[in-house]
């Protein structure tokens, strides 16, 4: 198993990488949102960023999927050059963007990859539209933000929030009143839990704590789930030298079963 893990990987990082494309635009669910489209044919997957990303994140990792997926992402509103609103940060109305996202761009099904807090929305849009997704990739996003929130202020780890001004806080403070509930995901769900290792204040509660915790939760309440755990890179561990081949690799593994 080992070696054919290797010969993917192998002929994976052998793959083209696109330059960064042109930003496209579209509207969904009441607003516009700026997302791009690497290309290729096949089953379409979907790239989610992280809090205060853009979906250019993704320029160096999304295109070594377009050999056998056509492959496209959107910067969630609030970010990147998408519409900002003084409203509609809550995790139900970014789920709703992404069923409009599909809807506008006539896609029926979709591969989800999402990373760090697109977990929230992720989970979110699994639960309430299972017929829309073929598989889930976690990227080091699949976590309980309230609980994390909530882990956080008692270890006095941070202080209570000051009324959210910008989009990027008011995301954040929206997901730090979600609890999510991964028992409503239906498909097949890959999930990567990076653990930071260092000596941190953080180290402790957090990393040994919480993560363990919820890396327990993922594995008992999604029934078609599969854990990674990561001890020795960093939360943007899909761009790490050391980690890329290997997890595009089993990523594209992934998503070919059924």
């Amino acid at each position: 198993m080992r070696a054919i893990v290797a010969a993917i990987a192998v002929s994976v990082s052998a793959l083209p990488v696109a330059s960064s494309p042109a930003n496209q635009f579209l509207n969904a669910n009441g607003i516009r949102l700026q997302y791009v489209d690497w290309g290729g044919t096949g089953d379409v997957v979907l790239f989610l960023p992280g809090l205060g990303d853009d979906v250019h994140r993704f320029d160096g990792f999304a295109p070594r999927f377009i050999d056998r997926f056509h492959v496209v992402g959107f910067s969630r509103r609030g970010q990147g050059a998408s519409d900002k609103p003084a409203g509609g940060y809550d995790t139900d109305t970014l789920a709703e963007d992404i069923r409009g996202f599909l809807d506008a761009l006539h896609i029926p099904r979709v591969d989800l990859i999402g990373h760090s807090i697109a977990g929230m929305e992720m989970t979110r849009f699994a639960a309430k539209y299972p017929q829309r997704l073929r598989h889930l990739v976690y990227l080091d996003g699949a976590y309980d933000m309230a609980t994390a929130y909530d882990v956080a202020l008692q270890a006095k780890l941070i202080q209570p929030p000051k009324p959210s001004e910008t989009p990027i806080a008011r995301i954040q403070a929206e997901a730090n009143k979600t609890h999510l509930d991964f028992r409503g995901i239906r498909v097949p769900a890959l999930a990567y839990f990076v653990i930071l290792s260092g000596d941190s204040r953080w180290r402790e509660p957090f990393e040994l704590g919480y993560k363990s915790e919820q890396i327990r939760i993922f594995k008992r309440d999604v029934k078609r789930g599969r854990v990674v755990e990561f001890h020795d890179t960093d939360h943007f561990f899909f761009a790490d030298p050391k980690k890329a081949d290997t997890v595009v690799a089993d990523i594209r593994s992934f998503l070919s079963r059924p």
